[in-house]
């Protein structure tokens, strides 16, 4: 069978960062028909190339630090004789990358073409394996190059008619994403596959946040290609996201329901397929695919004879059994395996402290005191960017690196239900057990007791403490915990199932406003992956109270930030739990304490009073900021 992109039955998956410790040779996984498409993870430098492969790839070219890969390169050319597309993903949430102008892009193609495609260069990773195309994973820096990179590339594309080439990209799931947004808008791209896990819009948020339509409507009205295929992105086991997993069953139920209602559809993607394999989620996606999937202009597959041979026994060798097998990827998306000679600790799901901050694709991280690198801290500012570096050895990012840029403004109350029990009793079962630490559970749901959070992992509850002065809640289906005093005591409770919660309490959090029910991106100087709530308190004589809420999902805000708000006229800010108030009316601005540490999971809240003008007027959250320093 021959990859064809113009189905909505196309599987692609990850590989290169050994994410569940198990990786085998890229030739393993295509001697069955499980993926369609193999996305090789990570270019993650350029435009001075560093590659890295984990186990799959450790040897480099005498006197230099480019990696050389004759066995990934036979295994591409096997894995492309048995129909697959085999591309290269650049960037990743660790790496040092990015463009500092247009110009550089466009040169930057030229040395792509040249190591990857069908030009010439002296040292060609892979020898003369030629890959299929390039996927943008683009988790930092500025857009400034990308537009002009895909251009130069396609021109390279069309000299050569003996192959199709395509353009892909992974942005996160909240629209339009924080750093390619105006490249998906201008540039031609073949695929889309969203990250649709560790952000408020994840599948687990099915179907209350899950924002599929946003990107349908964007591949129909602003994407170049009009018939561009989005692909629902999803985590290969409960271990390889923070949050967004869902097993076999329910991801069938979500794609079977996109599929009847977008066109734009292309299929699924995981993260990666050493999970996905390991879990058993890939052959569940496969079967899945196969049974419900269709294909528009040419056929859906095209059967060719296989005739070449693969006589060298690397094609199929198992992962390497050297120090790399230790390797981790250290990314919120995608990870980047680095070599590091120190302890291994393995890490879930759980956040306990701002030094266990959970990576979006890990069960592992590998930590070292000693890690020195020429990886920096990247920063946002206005003025002309360096290429994005993000240096994190202990975790996914360091506590002051913020990442995903995006706010949302919603007026959906608190503790909306997500997901619901098959039964009264089930409830009644789960619920009176309060959570208790190895009571057995639901893989991936999230809850609340009277002493912290629990997250359900490998089907046992694992409860946690809320730091002080703050107690748990459940926002949709995650648990937060928030400062005291700001909303209902849930003190027991799962994804929105809940009891010993103030009735009066719950019935002014389901009140309406006038703002906006859907998600709305708000504009930030560095990545942050939050969320914004309007929460109706009261209203009598004329007058109302609110509380706006602003919740970070995976990264601390940061150690030092100010938020600003347009407030309407007539309205104050009473109190803000967080930070001090500087208002110069119609602008008002939260300054944060100087902490010495970012706390994970925070939460700010601002109550807010005003005058009822026939409806509730509030500040217009488009318009929030939040500058970072």
């Amino acid at each position: 069978m021959l990859f064809n992109v113009n189905c909505n039955s196309n599987y692609a998956s990850y590989y290169g960062q050994n994410s569940a410790r198990n990786q085998k040779s890229l030739g393993k996984y295509c001697k069955d028909t499980t993926e369609d498409i193999i996305v090789l993870a990570f270019m993650n430098g350029f435009p001075n190339v560093l590659l890295n492969f984990a186990n799959a790839c450790e040897t480099t070219f005498d006197g230099s630090t480019l990696l050389h890969c004759p066995s990934m390169a036979e295994d591409i050319k096997y894995c492309q004789s048995q129909g697959k597309a085999v591309i290269i993903s650049m960037g990743g949430a660790s790496g040092a990358y990015g463009f500092y102008s247009e110009k550089q892009g466009t040169e930057f193609a030229d040395t792509v073409w040249n190591m990857f495609f069908k030009g010439s260069a002296d040292q060609r990773p892979f020898d003369d394996a030629v890959l299929d195309g390039i996927d943008l994973d683009i988790e930092g820096g500025s857009g400034i190059g990308y537009t002009a990179f895909i251009e130069r590339l396609r021109s390279h594309y069309a000299t050569d008619q003996s192959k199709e080439y395509y353009i892909a990209a992974a942005p996160q799931c909240p629209y339009p994403d924080a750093y390619l947004g105006s490249t998906l808008n201008s540039a031609w791209f073949d695929m889309v596959y969203v990250q649709f896990y560790n952000n408020y819009c994840g599948l687990n948020a099915y179907p209350s946040w899950f924002n599929f339509e946003d990107w349908d409507n964007w591949a129909k009205t602003a994407s170049v290609n009009k018939d561009v295929k989005i692909f629902i992105g999803a985590p290969g086991s409960p271990s390889a996201a923070s949050s967004g997993y869902v097993d076999g069953s329910r991801l069938s139920t979500i794609y079977n329901a996109v599929r009847a209602k977008y066109t734009s559809l292309g299929g699924i993607m995981t993260w990666d397929v050493s999970q996905a394999r390991t879990s058993g989620l890939a052959s569940s996606i496969r079967s899945m695919l196969d049974a419900s999937g269709s294909c528009s202009g040419k056929p859906p597959y095209e059967t060719t004879t296989n005739t070449g041979t693969t006589s060298s026994t690397n094609t199929y060798a198992d992962s390497h059994p050297t120090s790399s097998d230790t390797l981790t990827s250290t990314d919120r998306h995608h990870g980047d395996s680095e070599t590091l000679t120190t302890r291994t600790v393995t890490l879930t799901k759980t956040i306990t402290s701002v030094s266990t901050i959970t990576p979006a694709h890990l069960s592992t991280v590998t930590i070292t005191s000693s890690y020195t690198s020429y990886i920096t801290q990247f920063v946002t500012v206005t003025e002309p960017l360096e290429p994005y570096s993000n240096s994190s050895a202990s975790s996914n990012h360091d506590t002051t690196q913020i990442n995903s840029t995006t706010l949302t403004s919603s007026s959906e109350p608190l503790s909306t239900p997500i997901t619901q029990p098959s039964s009264l009793s089930e409830t009644n079962a789960t619920v009176s057990s309060c959570l208790t630490d190895g009571a057995p559970c639901v893989e991936g749901t999230e809850g609340c007791n009277e002493s912290g959070y629990a997250l359900c992992i490998n089907g046992k509850w694992s409860v946690y403490s809320c730091y002080s002065g703050t107690t748990c809640y459940i926002w949709g289906n995650i648990a937060i915990c928030d400062w005291e005093g700001q909303h209902p005591k849930d003190k027991c409770m799962i994804q929105g199932i809940s009891r010993n919660i103030n009735e009066s309490d719950l019935k002014n959090a389901l009140q309406r406003t006038d703002n906006t029910s859907s998600p709305t991106a708000v504009y930030t100087t560095r990545g942050i992956s939050s969320r914004i709530e309007l929460v109706p308190l009261a209203a009598s004589n004329g007058q109302f109270k609110a509380l706006i809420k602003i919740q970070t999902l995976l990264q601390p805000i940061s150690k030092h930030w100010v938020l600003e708000l347009q407030m309407p006229k007539g309205q104050s800010i009473d109190h803000t739990s967080v930070g001090r108030l500087s208002a110069h009316y119609p602008k008002a601005s939260i300054i944060s304490a100087d902490y010495d540490v970012a706390f994970p999971r925070m939460a700010l809240s601002i109550e807010i009073s005003g005058r009822y003008l026939g409806s509730y007027r509030i500040p217009n959250i488009a318009l929030a900021k939040i500058d970072n320093y």
